[in-house]
């Protein structure tokens, strides 16, 4: 055993050496006690690795970019410290490229580094964290540097005893991402290269349904103008139009290479118009006939981005840039077959209507190895096609608690937004949004790391979760503010607009 290790250790460090598309080895199924990949990296660290000729400029390591991210966010020192035990998950250059483009920032550099570095240290945890360390079958957390969660889960196939996997609970909505290459060991830790960005988002519970015998308001319905979706992998079904079926799916697929992770992504339009009941939006809901359900998943929304597509001849390598924070998620079940069900997208609506947009496309995909499916337009003349729901806003149940100051550190520039700071009361926390009206002027609110806009929203209880953040730009102490609007699931809306102040010190 000891002669196969041992020739299997040549073998990757042979294999490390090159400068093709496998410049790292995957760590396959051995004995136990096997020297991971990466044995010679033992002698960088982290930082000197990343940043090494120039940042990966002439070979194929393919992970330059997040060096360059690393360095913009101010983070060169942590990642260099020559006694720490960190574990790094490092996107490849595509996949950090695509996730800020999805943001809309057309390089690094152009990302606040503020807001740059909450999202990277999400990425990183002070703990080392090897595939071989990991019991198999189970999630184990463990709390990043921004800290919010990071998952790792081993999984056993046939041919591999040690697939990693990370960000893929069951309590969380992130993408969950396979990593393409794992236990990279460096002087100061351990790293794994993913091909699809992933942070934490956790999962929160829907609001309860609105009982209609007891709300007053009007609605106006608007259906979807096109929906298909798009599928990723070899080159054909890249190339492949699915814009007359009648069914449309969303499917994700833990593998590597051609596959990526969600192989089939929903892609929708709908046009976005003022309501015709000539009233102040309360709620905005999109519905859809949930059809082929093969288990348990949570189903994220996204809005994609905002340019016109021909359904019949839409594909993966055309479709608009999809969009990178979640708008609405929903906890899926066999259960949903054959039903309809909605979910709450009255802060990307509004803003759409705001912005003077004519349409808005709206992706859907999951966060675990299953498939759902929709009926389309297509289907049964159209009665089953997805929709957006308007309603007038009724009489708000809910009335303010706290409205204090926060205080930030300025050692620290970031302060989680608590309950002492705002909170309402008259319905559960699920059930109360708060939608920025004004933004920070020498900051930035982030929710689940994600910096927000005007008409982007949270809930009370994303807040008693941490995941509500404001990030202090500047360098020295003073002042600052931001306004919301406090609604209840009923569509309800407080009167009066919410201003918090925030004290820098």
């Amino acid at each position: 055993m000891k002669a196969l290790i041992k020739s299997m250790v040549c073998l990757l460090i042979v294999a490390i050496g090159l400068t093709s598309c496998e410049k790292f080895s995957v760590l396959k199924s051995v004995d136990i006690d096997h020297q991971p990949a990466g044995q010679n990296l033992l002698n960088k660290t982290i930082w000197e690795f990343l940043s090494e000729n120039n940042f990966h400029e002439n070979d194929s390591t393919n992970v330059g970019l997040f060096g360059r991210a690393i360095e913009h966010a101010g983070l060169k020192d942590l990642l260099n410290q020559q006694d720490a035990s960190l574990t790094v998950i490092i996107p490849t250059n595509n996949t950090l490229r695509s996730f800020l483009t999805g943001l809309g920032y057309a390089t690094v550099t152009d990302v606040p580094p503020v807001v740059l570095k909450n999202l990277l240290l999400n990425l990183i945890t002070d703990t080392k964290v090897r595939s071989f360390d990991l019991e198999a079958g189970k999630n184990t957390a463990f709390v990043s540097l921004s800290n919010d969660s990071l998952y790792f889960s081993r999984t056993v196939t046939v041919s591999n005893e040690y697939v990693l996997t990370v960000n893929s609970p069951t309590t969380s909505n992130s993408i969950s991402t396979s990593v393409r290459t794992q236990n990279l060991e460096f002087k100061n830790g351990a790293g794994h290269v993913v091909n699809n960005f992933t942070h934490y988002i956790g999962a929160v519970n829907p609001p309860d349904s609105i009982n209609t015998n007891l709300v007053d308001f009007l609605s106006d319905t608007i259906y979807v103008s096109k929906d298909t979706y798009n599928q990723n992998g070899s080159t054909a079904n890249k190339n492949r139009n699915h814009g007359t079926l009648l069914e449309t799916i969303t499917k994700l697929v833990n593998a590597t290479g051609n596959n990526a992770n969600f192989a089939r992504r929903i892609l929708t339009q709908f046009p976005v118009r003022q309501p015709r009941f000539n009233d102040r939006i309360g709620t905005v809901k999109l519905e859809m006939y949930f059809h082929n359900i093969t288990g348990p998943a949570n189903l994220n929304f996204y809005e994609d981005q905002n340019v016109d597509f021909n359904e019949l001849t839409v594909n993966w390598n055309n479709m608009p840039v999809y969009g990178a924070s979640p708008i609405a998620s929903i906890n899926v079940t066999t259960a949903l077959r054959n039903t309809w069900q909605n979910v709450d997208i009255s802060p990307v609506y509004i803003s759409a209507l705001a912005n003077g947009k004519t349409f808005m496309n709206i992706g859907a995909s999951i966060s675990a190895d299953q498939t759902i499916g929709f009926r389309t337009k297509e289907f049964d003349g159209g009665r089953f096609r997805a929709r957006i729901i308007l309603n007038s806003p009724p009489v708000t149940i809910i009335s303010p608690v706290n409205n204090n100051p926060l205080d930030v550190e300025l050692s620290k520039k970031v302060k989680a937004l608590t309950l002492n700071e705002l909170q309402f009361t008259g319905t559960a926390n699920k059930n109360i949004t708060f939608t920025i009206t004004s933004l920070p002027q020498n900051g930035f609110i982030v929710i689940n790391g994600l910096p927000a806009n005007v008409n982007s929203s949270f809930t009370q209880e994303q807040i008693t979760r941490g995941v509500v953040k404001y990030l202090y730009a500047g360098t020295t102490a003073g002042t600052d503010s931001f306004a919301v609007e406090a609604k209840d699931f009923q569509g309800g809306i407080y009167n009066d607009i919410v201003n918090l102040a925030i004290n820098i010190r």
